[in-house]
Protein backbone atom coordinates (compact mmCIF):
# COMPACT_ATOMS: atom_id res chain seq x y z
CA UNK A 1 0.00 0.00 0.00
CA UNK A 2 2.87 2.33 0.85
CA UNK A 3 4.47 1.65 -2.56
CA UNK A 4 1.20 2.44 -4.31
CA UNK A 5 0.91 5.73 -2.36
CA UNK A 6 4.49 6.72 -3.24
CA UNK A 7 3.93 5.84 -6.89
CA UNK A 8 0.72 7.87 -6.97
CA UNK A 9 2.44 10.84 -5.31
CA UNK A 10 5.28 10.65 -7.82
CA UNK A 11 2.86 10.54 -10.76
CA UNK A 12 0.92 13.53 -9.43
CA UNK A 13 4.15 15.50 -8.91
CA UNK A 14 5.31 14.64 -12.41
CA UNK A 15 1.98 15.70 -13.86
CA UNK A 16 2.15 19.02 -12.00
CA UNK A 17 5.65 19.63 -13.34
CA UNK A 18 4.48 18.90 -16.89
CA UNK A 19 1.48 21.20 -16.48
CA UNK A 20 3.76 23.90 -15.07
CA UNK A 21 6.15 23.53 -18.01
CA UNK A 22 3.26 23.55 -20.42
CA UNK A 23 2.00 26.80 -18.92
CA UNK A 24 5.43 28.42 -18.96
CA UNK A 25 5.21 31.83 -20.60
CA UNK A 26 7.48 31.89 -23.68
CA UNK A 27 10.36 34.35 -23.38
CA UNK A 28 11.81 36.34 -26.28
CA UNK A 29 15.04 38.27 -25.72
CA UNK A 30 15.14 41.53 -27.73
CA UNK A 31 18.55 43.20 -27.91
CA UNK A 32 18.45 46.52 -29.74
CA UNK A 33 21.09 49.08 -30.71
CA UNK A 34 19.77 51.43 -28.05
CA UNK A 35 16.79 52.17 -25.84
CA UNK A 36 16.79 55.90 -25.02
CA UNK A 37 16.55 57.35 -28.51
CA UNK A 38 12.96 58.08 -29.53
CA UNK A 39 13.33 55.84 -32.58
CA UNK A 40 14.03 52.90 -30.27
CA UNK A 41 11.21 53.91 -27.92
CA UNK A 42 8.83 53.48 -30.86
CA UNK A 43 10.48 50.19 -31.86
CA UNK A 44 10.00 49.00 -28.28
CA UNK A 45 6.31 49.92 -28.34
CA UNK A 46 5.82 47.80 -31.44
CA UNK A 47 7.73 44.92 -29.83
CA UNK A 48 5.68 45.10 -26.65
CA UNK A 49 2.39 45.19 -28.56
CA UNK A 50 3.39 42.10 -30.54
CA UNK A 51 4.40 40.34 -27.31
CA UNK A 52 1.03 41.14 -25.74
CA UNK A 53 -0.86 39.88 -28.80
CA UNK A 54 1.13 36.64 -28.86
CA UNK A 55 1.10 36.00 -25.11
CA UNK A 56 4.86 36.06 -24.67
CA UNK A 57 7.24 37.82 -22.32
CA UNK A 58 10.05 39.94 -23.79
CA UNK A 59 13.05 41.89 -22.66
CA UNK A 60 14.07 45.03 -24.53
CA UNK A 61 17.64 46.07 -23.80
CA UNK A 62 20.50 47.82 -25.53
CA UNK A 63 23.62 49.92 -24.93
CA UNK A 64 23.38 53.60 -24.03
CA UNK A 65 25.12 54.55 -27.27
CA UNK A 66 25.03 52.86 -30.67
CA UNK A 67 28.83 52.78 -30.77
CA UNK A 68 29.29 50.61 -27.66
CA UNK A 69 29.74 47.10 -29.05
CA UNK A 70 31.33 45.73 -25.84
CA UNK A 71 28.25 46.57 -23.79
CA UNK A 72 26.00 45.02 -26.41
CA UNK A 73 28.15 41.87 -26.48
CA UNK A 74 27.77 41.55 -22.70
CA UNK A 75 24.01 42.13 -22.88
CA UNK A 76 23.64 39.48 -25.57
CA UNK A 77 25.78 37.02 -23.60
CA UNK A 78 23.54 37.57 -20.58
CA UNK A 79 20.40 36.82 -22.59
CA UNK A 80 21.95 33.72 -24.15
CA UNK A 81 22.63 32.43 -20.63
CA UNK A 82 18.88 32.68 -19.89
CA UNK A 83 18.11 30.20 -22.71
CA UNK A 84 15.24 32.22 -24.21
CA UNK A 85 12.78 30.68 -26.64
CA UNK A 86 14.13 33.00 -29.34
CA UNK A 87 16.36 36.05 -29.73
CA UNK A 88 15.73 39.19 -31.80
CA UNK A 89 18.95 41.14 -32.35
CA UNK A 90 19.94 44.44 -33.98
CA UNK A 91 23.73 44.62 -33.98
CA UNK A 92 25.80 47.77 -33.62
CA UNK A 93 29.13 47.95 -35.45
CA UNK A 94 31.31 45.25 -33.86
CA UNK A 95 32.15 41.55 -33.87
CA UNK A 96 29.41 39.24 -32.58
CA UNK A 97 30.75 36.02 -34.08
CA UNK A 98 31.28 34.40 -30.67
CA UNK A 99 27.78 35.26 -29.47
CA UNK A 100 26.23 33.93 -32.69
CA UNK A 101 28.27 30.74 -32.30
CA UNK A 102 26.81 30.23 -28.81
CA UNK A 103 23.28 30.91 -30.05
CA UNK A 104 23.78 28.36 -32.80
CA UNK A 105 25.25 25.84 -30.35
CA UNK A 106 22.19 26.17 -28.09
CA UNK A 107 19.76 25.95 -31.03
CA UNK A 108 18.09 29.23 -30.07
CA UNK A 109 16.13 30.68 -33.01
CA UNK A 110 17.74 33.98 -34.07
CA UNK A 111 15.88 36.87 -35.74
CA UNK A 112 17.51 40.06 -36.96
CA UNK A 113 15.86 43.47 -36.93
CA UNK A 114 16.71 46.99 -38.08
CA UNK A 115 20.42 46.69 -38.99
CA UNK A 116 20.28 42.94 -38.40
CA UNK A 117 23.60 41.10 -38.26
CA UNK A 118 26.39 41.29 -40.82
CA UNK A 119 26.35 38.19 -43.07
CA UNK A 120 29.96 37.27 -42.30
CA UNK A 121 29.05 37.07 -38.60
CA UNK A 122 25.60 35.53 -38.96
CA UNK A 123 27.02 32.07 -39.77
CA UNK A 124 23.76 31.15 -41.48
CA UNK A 125 21.92 31.32 -38.17
CA UNK A 126 19.64 34.30 -38.83
CA UNK A 127 16.28 32.84 -39.82
CA UNK A 128 14.74 36.15 -40.96
CA UNK A 129 15.13 39.90 -40.54
CA UNK A 130 12.53 42.63 -39.95
CA UNK A 131 13.94 45.84 -41.36
CA UNK A 132 13.67 48.73 -43.74
CA UNK A 133 15.12 48.03 -47.15
CA UNK A 134 17.68 50.78 -46.62
CA UNK A 135 18.99 50.68 -50.16
CA UNK A 136 15.53 51.06 -51.65
CA UNK A 137 14.64 53.86 -49.21
CA UNK A 138 17.89 55.72 -49.91
CA UNK A 139 17.25 55.35 -53.64
CA UNK A 140 14.03 57.35 -53.14
CA UNK A 141 16.09 60.21 -51.68
CA UNK A 142 18.53 59.98 -54.60
CA UNK A 143 15.66 60.30 -57.06
CA UNK A 144 14.36 63.39 -55.26
CA UNK A 145 17.84 64.90 -55.04
CA UNK A 146 18.59 64.34 -58.72
CA UNK A 147 15.26 65.79 -59.79
CA UNK A 148 15.90 68.85 -57.64
CA UNK A 149 19.45 69.63 -58.80
CA UNK A 150 19.85 68.10 -62.27
CA UNK A 151 19.29 71.45 -63.97
CA UNK A 152 22.03 72.98 -61.85
CA UNK A 153 24.46 70.09 -62.44
CA UNK A 154 24.01 70.66 -66.18
CA UNK A 155 25.74 74.04 -65.77
CA UNK A 156 28.94 72.41 -64.50
CA UNK A 157 31.65 70.82 -66.65
CA UNK A 158 33.88 67.74 -66.63
CA UNK A 159 36.70 69.97 -65.43
CA UNK A 160 34.62 71.68 -62.75
CA UNK A 161 32.22 69.09 -61.39
CA UNK A 162 29.25 69.58 -59.09
CA UNK A 163 29.78 67.95 -55.69
CA UNK A 164 27.18 66.12 -53.66
CA UNK A 165 28.13 65.04 -50.13
CA UNK A 166 26.82 61.81 -48.59
CA UNK A 167 27.08 61.65 -44.79
CA UNK A 168 27.17 57.91 -44.04
CA UNK A 169 26.14 57.20 -40.47
CA UNK A 170 28.63 54.36 -39.81
CA UNK A 171 30.02 51.15 -41.30
CA UNK A 172 27.19 48.89 -40.17
CA UNK A 173 25.06 47.17 -42.80
CA UNK A 174 22.49 49.94 -42.26
CA UNK A 175 25.07 52.67 -42.75
CA UNK A 176 26.55 51.06 -45.84
CA UNK A 177 23.11 50.31 -47.30
CA UNK A 178 21.86 53.87 -46.88
CA UNK A 179 24.97 55.28 -48.55
CA UNK A 180 25.18 52.72 -51.36
CA UNK A 181 21.47 52.92 -52.11
CA UNK A 182 21.74 56.67 -52.61
CA UNK A 183 25.03 56.60 -54.52
CA UNK A 184 24.06 53.79 -56.89
CA UNK A 185 20.68 55.27 -57.80
CA UNK A 186 22.04 58.80 -58.20
CA UNK A 187 24.80 57.54 -60.50
CA UNK A 188 22.29 55.55 -62.51
CA UNK A 189 20.15 58.62 -63.08
CA UNK A 190 22.95 61.15 -63.62
CA UNK A 191 25.06 58.94 -65.90
CA UNK A 192 22.10 58.16 -68.16
CA UNK A 193 21.25 61.84 -68.60
CA UNK A 194 23.49 63.53 -71.23
CA UNK A 195 23.08 66.91 -69.53
CA UNK A 196 24.58 65.67 -66.24
CA UNK A 197 26.87 62.75 -67.17
CA UNK A 198 30.50 63.31 -66.12
CA UNK A 199 29.63 66.65 -64.52
CA UNK A 200 29.30 65.58 -60.89
CA UNK A 201 31.11 63.75 -58.11
CA UNK A 202 29.70 62.06 -55.01
CA UNK A 203 31.72 62.44 -51.80
CA UNK A 204 30.97 59.83 -49.10
CA UNK A 205 31.93 60.93 -45.58
CA UNK A 206 31.81 58.72 -42.46
CA UNK A 207 32.09 60.83 -39.27
CA UNK A 208 34.24 59.41 -36.46
CA UNK A 209 31.18 58.99 -34.21
CA UNK A 210 27.52 59.97 -34.26
CA UNK A 211 28.11 62.73 -31.72
CA UNK A 212 26.86 66.11 -32.90
CA UNK A 213 30.30 67.70 -32.52
CA UNK A 214 32.03 65.11 -34.74
CA UNK A 215 29.33 65.39 -37.40
CA UNK A 216 29.42 69.18 -37.19
CA UNK A 217 33.17 69.10 -37.85
CA UNK A 218 32.56 67.22 -41.09
CA UNK A 219 29.71 69.55 -42.08
CA UNK A 220 31.85 72.61 -41.36
CA UNK A 221 34.28 71.40 -44.02
CA UNK A 222 31.42 71.54 -46.55
CA UNK A 223 30.66 75.21 -45.95
CA UNK A 224 31.70 78.03 -48.21
CA UNK A 225 30.10 76.99 -51.50
CA UNK A 226 32.00 73.70 -51.69
CA UNK A 227 29.04 71.40 -52.44
CA UNK A 228 25.72 71.57 -54.27
CA UNK A 229 23.78 69.13 -52.13
CA UNK A 230 24.04 67.08 -48.94
CA UNK A 231 22.37 63.78 -48.08
CA UNK A 232 22.04 63.14 -44.31
CA UNK A 233 21.62 59.39 -43.81
CA UNK A 234 20.07 59.43 -40.32
CA UNK A 235 18.75 61.69 -37.58
CA UNK A 236 22.18 62.10 -35.97
CA UNK A 237 23.61 63.40 -39.26
CA UNK A 238 20.72 65.89 -39.43
CA UNK A 239 21.37 67.07 -35.88
CA UNK A 240 25.06 67.59 -36.63
CA UNK A 241 24.19 69.45 -39.82
CA UNK A 242 21.81 71.73 -37.93
CA UNK A 243 24.50 72.59 -35.39
CA UNK A 244 26.28 74.31 -38.27
CA UNK A 245 23.47 75.50 -40.54
CA UNK A 246 20.66 77.54 -39.03
CA UNK A 247 17.73 79.20 -40.71
CA UNK A 248 18.26 82.60 -42.31
CA UNK A 249 15.13 83.76 -40.49
CA UNK A 250 16.92 83.17 -37.19
CA UNK A 251 19.65 85.56 -38.24
CA UNK A 252 22.39 82.94 -37.91
CA UNK A 253 25.65 83.47 -39.77
CA UNK A 254 25.68 80.02 -41.37
CA UNK A 255 22.68 79.43 -43.61
CA UNK A 256 21.84 77.30 -46.63
CA UNK A 257 20.95 80.50 -48.50
CA UNK A 258 23.54 81.16 -51.21
CA UNK A 259 25.99 78.64 -49.75
CA UNK A 260 25.84 76.06 -52.52
CA UNK A 261 28.70 75.48 -54.94
CA UNK A 262 27.00 77.49 -57.69
CA UNK A 263 26.02 80.36 -55.41
CA UNK A 264 22.45 79.14 -55.02
CA UNK A 265 20.83 77.59 -51.98
CA UNK A 266 22.24 74.36 -50.61
CA UNK A 267 19.93 71.38 -51.24
CA UNK A 268 19.70 69.09 -48.22
CA UNK A 269 17.73 65.87 -47.79
CA UNK A 270 17.61 63.37 -44.95
CA UNK A 271 16.62 59.98 -43.60
CA UNK A 272 14.50 59.26 -40.47
CA UNK A 273 12.88 62.05 -38.42
CA UNK A 274 13.35 63.54 -34.91
CA UNK A 275 12.20 67.02 -33.86
CA UNK A 276 15.19 69.02 -35.17
CA UNK A 277 14.84 67.47 -38.62
CA UNK A 278 11.05 67.84 -38.62
CA UNK A 279 11.36 71.53 -37.71
CA UNK A 280 14.02 72.00 -40.39
CA UNK A 281 11.77 70.43 -43.02
CA UNK A 282 8.85 72.63 -42.02
CA UNK A 283 11.07 75.73 -42.30
CA UNK A 284 12.70 74.64 -45.57
CA UNK A 285 16.27 74.17 -44.30
CA UNK A 286 16.01 70.47 -45.15
CA UNK A 287 13.95 69.85 -48.28
CA UNK A 288 12.59 66.45 -47.27
CA UNK A 289 13.41 63.04 -45.86
CA UNK A 290 12.44 59.40 -45.98
CA UNK A 291 11.06 57.81 -42.82
CA UNK A 292 11.16 54.24 -41.65
CA UNK A 293 8.34 52.59 -39.74
CA UNK A 294 9.97 51.99 -36.32
CA UNK A 295 6.77 50.61 -34.83
CA UNK A 296 6.58 47.89 -37.49
CA UNK A 297 10.28 47.07 -37.06
CA UNK A 298 9.67 46.17 -33.40
CA UNK A 299 6.30 44.54 -34.03
CA UNK A 300 7.53 42.33 -36.86
CA UNK A 301 10.76 41.39 -35.03
CA UNK A 302 8.84 39.90 -32.12
CA UNK A 303 6.20 38.36 -34.39
CA UNK A 304 8.92 36.58 -36.38
CA UNK A 305 10.67 35.48 -33.17
CA UNK A 306 7.43 33.97 -31.84
CA UNK A 307 6.89 32.00 -35.06
CA UNK A 308 10.50 30.84 -35.08
CA UNK A 309 10.24 29.71 -31.45
CA UNK A 310 7.37 27.42 -32.51
CA UNK A 311 9.38 25.93 -35.33
CA UNK A 312 7.37 27.72 -38.01
CA UNK A 313 9.08 28.89 -41.19
CA UNK A 314 9.80 32.62 -41.38
CA UNK A 315 10.91 35.04 -44.10
CA UNK A 316 12.40 38.53 -44.18
CA UNK A 317 9.91 41.37 -43.72
CA UNK A 318 10.40 44.78 -45.36
CA UNK A 319 8.86 47.18 -42.84
CA UNK A 320 8.59 49.97 -45.40
CA UNK A 321 9.61 53.62 -45.82
CA UNK A 322 7.88 56.81 -47.02
CA UNK A 323 9.07 60.14 -48.44
CA UNK A 324 7.87 63.24 -46.63
CA UNK A 325 8.39 66.99 -46.95
CA UNK A 326 6.57 70.12 -45.84
CA UNK A 327 3.65 69.33 -48.17
CA UNK A 328 2.70 66.05 -46.48
CA UNK A 329 4.47 66.04 -43.11
CA UNK A 330 1.19 66.48 -41.23
CA UNK A 331 -0.83 63.95 -43.25
CA UNK A 332 -2.15 61.29 -40.83
CA UNK A 333 -0.57 58.40 -42.76
CA UNK A 334 2.85 60.08 -42.57
CA UNK A 335 2.57 61.69 -39.13
CA UNK A 336 2.07 58.31 -37.44
CA UNK A 337 5.48 57.18 -38.75
CA UNK A 338 7.36 60.21 -37.45
CA UNK A 339 8.86 60.64 -34.01
CA UNK A 340 10.21 63.69 -32.22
Amino acid sequence: MKKIFLLTTTLIASALILISCGNKEPYIAVISKGFQHKFWVTVRQGAEDAAKENGVKISFIGPETESDSKVQQDLLDGEINKNPDAIAFAAVTGDFSEQVRRIKEKNIPLIGFDSGILPDQAQGSVLATASTDNRAAAAVVAERMFEEIKGRIANFTAGNKAKIAVLQLDNSDTGIGRAEGFVNRFKQLADSDPTTANKYVLQVIVPTTQNESDIANEVNALRGKSVLGIYLSNEAMARGFLVVYKSAEAGAANTIVGDAQDGGNLVVMGFDSGKPQLDAIRSGIILGSVTQNPYQIGYQAVSLAVKASKGESVNDVDTGAEWYDKTNIDDPDIAQLLYE
